[in-house]
């Protein structure tokens, strides 16, 4: 599980810095977004290898989601109406489904 977290985490840091590189134009965080998507890529492949692909890549992506749903409101200010609070909701109830 240990693989899944952190692969899901570099995700959510290339995702924030794919902000930043405002459609890969600007070089540095277009650089941190590959090396974050190609690490995080390694690990999740390596929490692929030893556990169910249907489930530890859904966990994965959805732990990747409300990561970048927190940065988004807690770093860049970002607000979110109910609807959008319900999917999240949603999100982080089928990742606990998937967990049992």
């Amino acid at each position: 599980m240990l693989f899944v977290f952190a692969g899901s985490a570099l995700f959510c840091v290339g995702g924030a810095f794919m902000k930043a590189s405002h459609g890969f134009t600007q070089v540095g965080p277009s650089i941190v977004v590959a090396l974050t998507f190609m690490l995080g890529s390694v690990l999740l492949s390596r929490a692929v290898s030893g556990q169910m692909l249907s489930t530890t890549l859904i966990v994965g992506m959805g732990i990747e989601a409300v990561g970048a749903v927190a940065f988004g409101v807690v770093v860049l200010g970002e607000r979110l109406n109910p609807s959008q609070t319900g999917g999240i909701a949603l999100v982080i109830s089928g990742v606990a489904l998937l967990r049992l």
